[in-house]
């Protein structure tokens, strides 16, 4: 997790601590309601900050007429949160949370003033004003630890990293996630050791760490995994989406970032959404699909003003003037980009550097080459100072190009060789240096003297020749060490995507098999049912609908799952949709007599995919008595699985009006990619999967669907 949202996720879990945990303290007997209300408002301060703002002015109106200053204290704290959380930075939550500790103070309540003064260090970041955001995190730090909270202690450490990082100060930020990175694995809780290692890993890619970086990033995901935390994974998911971005993967590298969206926008995370959205944008960048960039962009601007996110606009104004200088829209692009420099220059945010580069690009397009030099070596200056690989290596290849164009040809080797020797340093991979080489030649090729430099690479590897011939000798030794310890990564590397890939399956094969739609219509159904004076039908519907979830959820699980429970799993899909629709079609399931159902373990749901395309876009359409035929059989060493039925037919079902069988598709095209991982795992190229459209001459009577599976004995 990075940014303000860092401290954004994990303020709330403070602060809910502190309701929860805090010492107990003397209070009259009718303060009880006072301090539940208090206590929901901590808890739905950030998801329904309106209704935690209406508990907690009902919490300080009940106060009125009692002397409990550590309720007022909470109440005020709870009120702070929750106007943070609705975007009202200017006065509101700082009055709150100031009054807060305030009466903290007054009471000498430790964990009250760490809470105030960490929800304060919050506010502040927010308000763009890092310096007193970094001293009330310094101060909860002290109360934490004063109190012996140690995940309070890590929070705290892990605010001071974020606001060291936004100083550019990374070996500071290093040193406090270091800190909060020790504590977090003496105490167990997965969610704070997790958001730690996230943030390491940012930190290890601004430094050009990349492997340290991935490391991190999959142990994160690992324990987000483990606990099913949501909004771990969209955090993993954009942190990974990073790395393949970085590594020129942009189909991966959008993959992960679309999965992150989908989390964010379903929480309401505004702030991850608005950087998600500068994040895709930079990839469709890097694809030159600039159109899409400028619409990711947009949306990114207007989230960003919406929450008066100062560094979210930075970040989208900066993506506007590359995305405009790529289109050549220069004089657009200049407004953007001064735009960014002026607003990052008065936050001192941390994209100063990179929006000092494109400033220095788009002047360089309007041929101003002095100011262009000037922007991009401020640039290079603050890489320098701050040792940032990346932005070193970007300005000096363009100062090289700059110097190039106005004659300082002993400028432009220089910086050109520094630019080679940082890449190098960071990147490893002779492939991704050709490369590397190959656009820099390019982009010199578009100048008047392509001859100068042209010597000037080929005595760059000249150069590089002889220091490889010096190192011969000595490296045989090293190089076959290195052969084995990336084979043995790669080994590791293919396994882990192999692994993810099969659960990413899984997943989209769960959502497919919970569809929203149904699940709510069935709910529906029981609701008619309840409203027509029919309990016992509604409580038969909705005990089989309980059954049929329990099922999925389990079978989802497992790779193989003995066929009658299958079958019975099945029959319960069917018996809910029968319900639904008061028998408008009839279903046989029939299992062939040299199968023994207990005995037999087939993969989970893969007929339950192609009923449901028979019932929904075969079966409702016929306007006659429908029949479903369910049969397996064996064939050829695979159980052979047939789903017959007599319904439009697939021709007719997508002429229908507002037809759209795309949900069919989708769960078709899951089936197929199951079925291939089969294939592939168990080397059986017999496995298929295969639609069939029945005829009566020349008029559809229905669908036949035929898969070859492949199935386990559980008893030889």
């Amino acid at each position: 997790m990075t940014g303000v949202s860092v401290i954004a996720s994990i303020l709330l879990v403070v602060l809910c601590q502190g309701v929860i945990s805090a010492s107990p303290v003397q209070e009259p007997p009718d303060t009880a309601v006072i301090n539940q209300l208090t206590k929901e408002a901590y808890l739905i301060a950030r998801q329904t900050p309106g209704k935690a703002i209406a508990k907690g002015h009902r919490a300080l109106q009940l106060l009125k007429n009692t002397d409990y200053k550590k309720g007022v204290a909470d109440a005020f704290l709870a009120l702070g949160m929750a106007h943070l959380a609705k975007f009202n930075h200017a006065d509101s939550a700082l009055i709150y949370n100031i009054r807060a500790l305030e009466l903290f103070e007054s009471l000498d309540d430790i964990k009250g003033k760490a809470l105030a003064c960490y929800a304060l260090s919050y506010v502040y970041s927010f308000r763009g004003e890092l310096r007193k955001s970094e001293y009330y995190s310094a101060l909860s730090l002290g109360y934490f630890k004063e109190f012996g909270d140690k995940r309070g202690m890590i929070n705290a450490y892990h605010a001071l990293s974020y606001l060291a990082k936004q100083k550019n100060d990374l070996e500071q930020a290093l040193s406090h996630i270091n800190h909060a990175l020790e504590i977090a694995r003496t105490v167990n809780d997965t969610t704070s050791l997790a958001d730690v290692l996230n943030s390491m890993g940012n930190l290890y890619k601004d430094m050009g760490l990349f492997k340290n970086a991935i490391d991190s990033y999959f142990e994160a995901l690992a324990l987000w995994e483990e606990i099913g935390d949501s909004t771990g994974l969209s955090i993993a998911y954009g942190s990974i989406g990073l790395m393949y971005y970085f590594q020129n993967d942009y189909e991966e590298a959008l993959e992960f970032n679309f999965k992150k969206l989908s989390i964010v926008q379903s929480k309401g995370e505004l702030w991850e959404e608005s950087k998600t959205y500068n994040t895709l944008a930079n990839i469709f960048n890097a694809r030159a699909q600039y159109d899409s960039a400028l619409c990711f962009i947009r949306k990114s601007l207007n989230l960003s003003r919406r929450m008066n996110y100062k560094a979210g606009l930075v970040a989208a104004y900066h993506n506007m003037a590359f995305t405009l200088l790529m289109k050549s829209e220069v004089d657009s692009a200049y407004f953007y980009g001064k735009k960014a420099v002026d607003l990052a220059r008065s936050i001192n945010d941390p994209l100063l550097d990179n929006a000092l580069i494109t400033i220095g690009k788009i002047y360089r397009a309007q041929e101003d080459y002095r100011a262009a030099l000037q922007n991009v070596f401020e640039a290079y200056r603050m890489g320098k100072q701050q040792k940032r690989p990346l932005v070193i290596s970007e300005a000096a290849a363009l100062m090289s190009d700059l110097y190039s164009l106005t004659g300082r040809k002993d400028l432009a080797y220089n910086y050109l060789k520094e630019f080679h020797q940082i890449n190098d340093s960071i990147n490893n991979d002779a492939f991704h240096k050709k490369i590397t080489r190959l656009d820099l030649q390019y982009e010199y090729n578009k100048k008047e003297e392509v001859a100068e430099f042209l010597r000037m690479q080929e005595r760059l590897l000249q150069e590089a020749r002889i220091s490889r011939q010096r190192l011969y000798l000595k490296g045989l030794g090293i190089l076959a060490l290195l052969l084995v310890v990336i084979s043995a990564f790669y080994i590791r590397h293919s396994r882990f995507r192999a692994r993810y890939a099969l659960m990413d399956l899984e997943q989209r094969l769960l959502r497919a098999q919970m569809n929203p739609h149904f699940i709510f219509n069935a709910l529906c159904a029981v609701q008619e049912f309840i409203l027509a004076g029919k309990p016992r039908q509604a409580n038969a519907f909705l005990t089989k609908i309980a059954r049929l979830m329990r099922n999925i959820l389990e079978h989802t699980r497992q790779e193989y799952v003995p066929l009658d429970q299958e079958i019975e799993t099945l029959k319960l899909y069917l018996d809910v949709q029968q319900m639904r629709f008061e028998t408008t079609f009839e279903y046989y399931v029939s299992v062939d007599e040299a199968i023994d159902p207990e005995n037999f373990s087939v993969p989970p749901m893969l007929a339950q995919p192609c009923v449901e395309n028979s019932i929904e876009h075969g079966l409702l359409s016929c306007n006659k008595k429908g029949y479903l035929s369910i049969s397996y059989l064996l064939k050829n060493d695979l159980l052979m699985l047939e789903v017959t039925d007599n319904g439009v037919g697939r021709e007719q079902a997508l002429q229908k009006p507002g037809g759209n069988i795309k949900k069919g598709s989708l769960s078709t095209s899951l089936t197929e990619r199951r079925l291939e991982h089969f294939r592939k795992a168990l080397k059986e190229k017999n496995i298929s999967y295969e639609i069939i459209d029945l005829y009566d001459g020349e008029r559809p009577k229905g669908t036949k669907v035929v898969m070859l599976l492949p199935y386990k004995k559980i008893f030889a």
